[in-house]
């Protein structure tokens, strides 16, 4: 019973505007005088020059190498977390899917992985019938707690929470939370609010809001 996502992919519209130079119609009847041989030779010297030295700032450029790992384990040390992370995608009526035990965790594999620029998405079931599921004290995490992913291979990324906020279940922000972003950021959804036995749907969604650590 955790967040459900009513559009498949959150369409980004990239308008590339370019530059057109003034209109070259115009003719004239006067030929360009010819350079002087040594000039256009220093010319050509120079050019050559340019192109082929390297620059003088190429070893100062920041690189980004942030790279995102399929998660398979999830630990959350401040409310005594261990569970293991399903990859789980959408469902027919475009909802975000749900894992089927109320212990384990779902990464949304539609969208960003975590430790890569962009909001990398895990659920978890709140509560069942039978007591507290996996995300029941999700709640509890303030500031500064640490989250732990780790991909089968045991490559880990850790991320540190920088803040938690309720929605409505039918009007939280998709493209804040599942959009892309410059940040490496992991956003953990679960159910909060009061249950409806009728549609068996939790009035609010609580995500708590993580990026990766530096």
């Amino acid at each position: 019973m955790f967040y459900t996502m009513r559009t498949a992919f959150l369409v980004l519209v990239l308008m590339t505007i370019s530059a057109c130079s003034s209109e070259m119609g115009a003719t004239s009847n006067v030929e360009p005088a010819e350079k002087p041989a040594r000039q256009m030779e220093t010319t050509q010297q120079t050019m050559a020059s340019t192109t082929t030295t390297s620059s003088p700032y190429a070893e100062s450029i920041i690189k980004d190498e942030r790279t995102g790992i399929i998660p398979s384990s999830l630990e959350i040390p401040a409310i005594g977390l261990k569970a293991d992370i399903e990859s789980v995608g959408l469902k027919e009526n475009g909802e975000m899917a749900v894992t089927e035990s109320f212990d384990t965790t779902g990464w949304f594999d539609k969208g960003y992985k975590p430790g890569e620029p962009g909001n990398a998405v895990i659920g978890g079931h709140v509560d069942s019938r039978n007591g507290p599921a996996v995300f029941y004290e999700l709640d509890k995490l303030t500031e500064g707690d640490e989250v732990k992913v780790t991909s089968k291979s045991g490559d880990t990324r850790t991320f540190v929470v920088t803040g938690k906020k309720e929605y409505p279940w039918d009007d939280a922000p998709l493209k804040t939370i599942f959009g892309y972003t410059h940040r490496s950021s992991l956003n953990l959804i679960t159910c909060t609010g009061d249950f409806d036995r009728s549609a068996r749907n939790y009035s609010k969604r609580l995500v708590i809001y993580t990026e990766l650590k530096t």
